[in-house]
């Protein structure tokens, strides 16, 4: 799997030294040591305290040599001789994944969380085929973000996101992973996808009979209800389907008549069937909410032009270009106003802005053709 948080945690390479061992150095079974010897890392750390209370060659041991390749591998898996280093930890001990595994429960154990990541990183590299290992290593990372992260929001969501796939190479080996859904539904829940979290929660309860995460699981879908219902709503909108959008958005007005969001997608439906009136009455009623949403201006700006309300219409997208300032879109709107009214002049100005601000918009580049069409039968 595509490890995301590699760039993070690259520079722990740091804790690392390296010792270029001979062939006569290295007696391992089953290995072959490479003609020109072997680059090991070592715990500088470890290899410190060694220098300090052993006999010289009791320095650099076996088992040091496998904990400095493990944490390379965790912290850096296109090592340039990361294939050689598997080999080795195969050849020292055909339980090497029993060995990480156990290394990295410990170090969450002692709240090493980082060094944790790291040889759970490393045991994926070495077998991303099992579940558990997977399982452990998206746990652990949401851990980290959780109790380590949350000052730095960038970071967090990068750790958060390969959870996620764990989880979600999770059920692709395995669909039956009941936790994997558990834990699915409450990343989405908080990345805001609540249809998402509400789907992976659902198939949860099918799976697990665990009576207090069921419970916990139920709770959390009578509380996203209506959010997911809000966003099935606008993503039909968005989607060029506002009768359906409409539908569900008007169920939950009753209940959130101050939310503003909910009260412009309801006005953007409207609008875009043709029924001004309504849209416009809505918008009314985003920006006693907020004064300045940009977005609802603009859209009022549109119903007004729709409806002939020319003044009104040119009020709320100089109004926009106020609050948002100069905005090729904007601009072309507020020349096509000027256009129904007859004020060429006027609708140059603003197109030849526009254009300026984006020469490659197909809308505007179409409304300065016909302005220029205009002008030249008023020669």
């Amino acid at each position: 799997m595509k490890f995301l948080i590699e760039p993070y945690i690259r520079k722990r390479t740091e804790d690392l030294s390296f010792v270029q061992l001979s062939s006569e150095a290295i007696q391992v079974k089953d290995y072959v040591v490479p003609e020109e010897g072997l680059f090991v890392p070592l715990l500088t750390t470890e290899l410190a305290n060694n220098i300090k209370t052993k006999e010289e060659d009791k320095v650099i041991t076996a088992n040091g040599i496998v904990r400095g390749m493990v944490y390379l591998l965790g912290v850096d898996s296109d090592f340039k001789y990361r294939d050689e280093y598997i080999k080795f930890l195969y050849a020292v001990n055909s339980d090497i994944e029993d060995y990480i595994n156990f290394e990295a429960i410990k170090f969450a154990d002692e709240g090493k969380m980082i060094e944790s990541i790291i040889f759970l990183k490393a045991l994926l590299l070495l077998n991303d085929k099992n579940i558990y290992y997977i399982f452990n290593y998206g746990l652990t990372l949401l851990k980290y973000s959780s109790e380590h992260l949350n000052n730095k929001s960038k970071v967090q969501s990068v750790f958060k996101k390969e959870s996620i796939l764990c989880f979600e190479t999770i059920l692709d080996i395995d669909e039956n992973f009941s936790l994997a859904y558990y834990h699915l539904g409450f990343l989405y829940s908080d990345n805001k996808q609540f249809n998402k979290a509400k789907l992976y929660w659902e198939r949860y309860l099918k799976l697990d009979t665990n009576v207090d995460l069921s419970n916990e699981v139920n709770q959390m879908l009578l509380e996203i209800e209506d959010q997911a219902k809000y966003e099935r709503g606008y993503e039909a909108v968005l989607s060029g389907r506002p009768q359906e959008g409409l539908i569900l958005l008007l169920e939950l007005e009753e209940r959130y008549s101050n939310w503003w969001n909910l009260l412009f997608f309801i006005g953007l439906a409207y609008r875009q069937l043709l029924k001004y009136e309504d849209a416009i009455g809505y918008f009314d009623k985003v920006l006693q909410l907020e004064e300045n949403q940009l977005d609802t201006i603009v859209e009022l700006g549109l119903c007004y032009g729709s409806i002939g309300y020319h003044s009104q219409s040119i009020e709320c997208f100089e109004r926009a270009l106020h609050i948002g300032g100069q905005n090729s879109e904007i601009l072309c709107n507020l020349a096509m106003v000027h256009m129904e009214i007859g004020d060429l002049v006027k609708a140059k100005e603003y197109l030849d802005t526009s254009l300026a601000l984006n020469n490659e918009d197909e809308i505007t580049k179409a409304c300065s053709e016909q302005l220029n069409a205009l002008l030249k039968n008023n020669r």
